[in-house]
């Protein structure tokens, strides 16, 4: 991230050394298939590494690679730990259990436009906050499928929002900047919460009965205002934007400093700041722990993306994949959104498929635009997750409603199956008219 403002081989190097040691430890706590995974990659990557005779420096900096994903995966949850310290939040709750006294809202509607909304800032943390404020404020739903309306509201984000991951990844990988792809990803957005409207009423369940909450907490005489929390979105938002626009650094740098800095200043200028980093101590305290799976396959992926750079593999994979979809733009992009998804179910994250197809594929080499791949890659990411037993949603969702990743993937097979063909017959039908 430091050196989008400043050049230091000796900054790279350390930050380079501080992601190699980060990667040991993290491997004595994972999973046996994370391990394996993550043991392969970076095998993998020291034999690319040495056959192409790339020095011991060069080979270290792999490790780098992907600090600063990391550092964006890291930093967005102090936006959340910033808006419950300052109790947004628990306006937000009020401003529900207020709708809820009132009568006539539905509890799935409502819960997903929560989720869609806040989660573009809030990333992984909208789940179950969301969850949360439903259960005690709503007074009848079905948890399940309550739970599969949020995990897929989450989705909406990942089309465009500079605050997640995998767009941070692509804009990396295409050299392309925010603005770039925010529209297409956009309109990519809209469509996917037409589909889950469309699907909604499919989602059935073997055993949900409802749940009834006849003495929920009453809150709502208090009722605080939501302008803080409108405030303080807006201002986020407008300097990502306004930042991204005058500096000559990417928007995942933007958006990494701004979720260190704007809390910190508005914590200090509604005097809760001592309330704010006591709760930054105890959320850092833990995260080493809670992102242990993250910090390893995103150290990893990188070190093996810089790896597969180095050799003449992309060109390989490219022709094959080319010759395997004879040609066909159209035919390829359903071959690689069918690819992430199918590697997605053994175990294998999205960030590892999607850097060795960005590292290994050139948009040229197909006759497409960057952004073409950004956002066939964008899509490839979503669905993969919606569907793999191993995402970071999915096993959330499966954790906030109690029940094993099965149930939700079984629901989600038919939505995958549509949004598969409509989203990349949106991008094609953009490239096809020379729109993108």
């Amino acid at each position: 991230m430091t050196e989008h403002f400043f050049q230091s081989e000796k900054l790279i190097l350390l930050y380079s050394i501080f992601g190699a040691i980060l990667l040991v430890f993290s491997l004595f706590f994972l999973q046996h298939i994370s391990r394996f995974i993550v043991l392969t990659l970076l095998i993998v990557g020291i034999v690319c590494y040495y056959l192409e005779e790339v020095s011991l420096f060069d080979a270290l900096l792999g490790f780098g690679e992907n600090i600063n994903l990391l550092s964006l995966f890291l930093l967005i949850p102090l936006i959340g730990t910033f808006m419950s310290s300052a109790g947004y939040l628990t306006a937000l709750k009020e401003m529900v259990q207020e709708k809820e006294r009132k009568g006539n809202q539905h509890p799935y509607r409502l819960s997903f436009f929560l989720t869609a909304t806040i989660g573009v800032l809030l990333n992984f943390g909208s789940m179950p906050i969301v969850k949360r404020i439903a259960e005690e404020s709503l007074s009848a739903y079905r948890d399940q499928k309550l739970t599969l309306t949020i995990m897929r509201a989450f989705a909406f984000g990942m089309f465009w929002s500079p605050y997640f991951v995998n767009v941070g990844l692509v804009l990396v990988l295409f050299n392309l900047s925010w603005l770039d792809i925010s529209g297409y990803g956009f309109i990519l957005g809209l469509i996917y919460l037409l589909v889950c409207w469309l699907m909604f009423r499919k989602i059935s369940f073997p055993d949900d009965p409802i749940i009834e909450h006849t003495h929920l907490e009453k809150t709502y005489l208090s009722q605080q205002s939501l302008v803080p929390l409108l405030s303080f979105s807006f201002t986020l938002i407008t300097l990502s934007f306004l930042l991204d626009y005058l500096l000559e650094v990417n928007m995942l740098t933007i958006v990494s400093i701004l979720a260190i800095i704007l809390p910190i200043c508005w914590a200090l200028g509604t005097k809760v700041i001592s309330s704010y980093i006591h709760d930054v101590s105890e959320q850092v305290q833990s995260s080493f722990f809670r992102l242990k799976n993250e910090i390893a396959i995103f150290i990893s992926a990188g070190f093996f993306g810089k790896a597969i750079s180095e050799t003449e593999i992309g060109a390989t994979i490219s022709e094959m994949l080319f010759q395997s979809s004879f040609g066909s733009v159209y035919l390829l992009s359903f071959s690689i959104v069918i690819l992430a998804i199918i590697l997605a179910q053994i175990g294998i994250h999205p960030i590892i498929i999607v850097i060795g197809i960005g590292s290994a594929l050139s948009p040229e080499k197909f006759g497409v635009s960057p952004e073409y791949l950004a956002m066939l890659l964008l899509v490839a990411w979503t669905l993969a997750t919606q569907l793999s037993p191993f995402s970071g949603q999915v096993l959330m969702a499966s954790r906030l409603m109690g029940k094993p990743p099965k149930m939700l993937i079984i629901q989600n097979i038919p939505f995958v199956l549509l949004l598969s063909i409509i989203l990349i017959s949106t991008i094609f039908g953009l490239h096809w008219f020379k729109l993108l």
